[in-house]
């Protein structure tokens, strides 16, 4: 069996996970999702490793992912992302100090944080990029409940950063595109030029509605098929109130969002947009984040970023939310 790869997620919902082979053409050899029960898991945060570990073993086993080496996204309300310029330029030294000069910044204490920046653009004022901070309690927990399933984990990284990598499929080398990834708690705005992220924004917003079970489409129907039988399923669905309220919500944080975004001295225009996860096919949704991007939108799925092997079959809502967990193996692992 050739070489792969695996992105796993925890979400309060579910554990789902996503396996691509490596190679010049990277393909979706095992993918799933598997609920967690109620309280074991909040906001992307384990609340109780034990369930949250049966859950990941159950995943392993449904949909026979042979990889136990696993990229583990992270993306909640807790984890702060903003933007930060220092002057400094080697990259040991930027870490170094990173502490000091962050620490005002951060909701928790320094050592009770764990910090990342990643470089986006230099000059002759220096180094500019993105400050990611955690609470490492939190981390802990979702690296105990991998051990505790008998999970590796690489690397820890962040899905809007794996949207950012995704833009680089999806949009033409020098362009610059925007892509709304939705999840029931949090949704991702990211805007990136050749997979470089320009403007990422985590914004906490529940979208959750009453649904029937996900029911899986035939293994003989390519994943791009079954993508376009939930476009066409979504744009006859009927949204709740309380989903329609959540969605003009995100779309006007989403208009002030890029409204602040084109203020920034030497912001790049936005060519292209794309909207992923929950309800991201509907047409009235498209039609509003095409008006706030000032820019066309398409949805995207899995298949947008890798075809799947053949036989291979998803629930066209696990399709959907399983983009940003693929997205997480876009450009390799970080």
């Amino acid at each position: 069996m050739p070489k792969t790869q695996v992105a796993v997620e925890i979400t309060e919902e579910s554990v789902r996970a996503i396996e691509v082979s490596l190679g010049r053409t990277p393909t979706v050899v095992a993918a799933g999702e598997v609920p967690v029960p109620p309280g074991a898991a909040k906001d992307s945060e384990v609340l109780d490793r034990d369930a949250v570990a049966v859950a990941l073993q159950r995943l392993w086993a449904e949909a026979r992912i042979s990889q136990r080496n696993v990229v583990l996204g992270v993306g909640n309300r807790r984890i702060l992302v903003r933007e930060h310029s220092t002057q400094l330029t080697n990259p040991a030294q930027i870490r170094q100090a990173l502490p000091f000069e962050v620490q005002d910044r951060l909701p928790v204490p320094v050592d009770q944080a764990v910090l990342d920046f990643v470089p986006t653009a230099q000059d002759d004022r220096g180094v500019h990029g993105l400050l990611v901070a955690a609470v490492a309690e939190h981390m802990e927990e979702l690296v105990g409940a991998l051990d505790k399933a008998r999970l590796r984990p690489l690397s820890i990284d962040l899905v809007a950063f794996g949207y950012a990598r995704a833009l680089a499929t999806l949009v033409e080398p020098g362009r610059t595109g925007l892509l709304v990834g939705i999840g029931e708690h949090t949704t991702h705005i990211v805007i990136a030029t050749d997979g470089v992220p320009r403007f990422v924004r985590v914004v906490p917003l529940d979208i959750v509605d009453a649904a029937p079970p996900d029911e899986p489409a035939p293994a003989s129907e390519p994943l791009r098929r079954r993508r376009a039988a939930t476009v066409e399923s979504d744009a006859r669905d009927a949204l709740s109130p309380a989903v329609q309220t959540a969605l003009i919500d995100l779309v006007g944080r989403l208009r002030s969002t890029v409204a602040f975004y084109r203020d920034r001295a030497n912001a790049a225009p936005i060519d292209v947009a794309f909207v992923t996860g929950t309800h991201a096919a509907h047409p009235r949704l498209i039609e509003a984040i095409a008006t706030a991007a000032g820019a066309p939108v398409t949805p995207v799925s899995v298949s947008d970023l890798m075809p799947a092997a053949p036989g291979l079959a998803l629930p066209v809502g696990t399709a959907a939310r399983l983009t940003g967990t693929a997205a997480l193996l876009q450009g390799g692992v970080s």
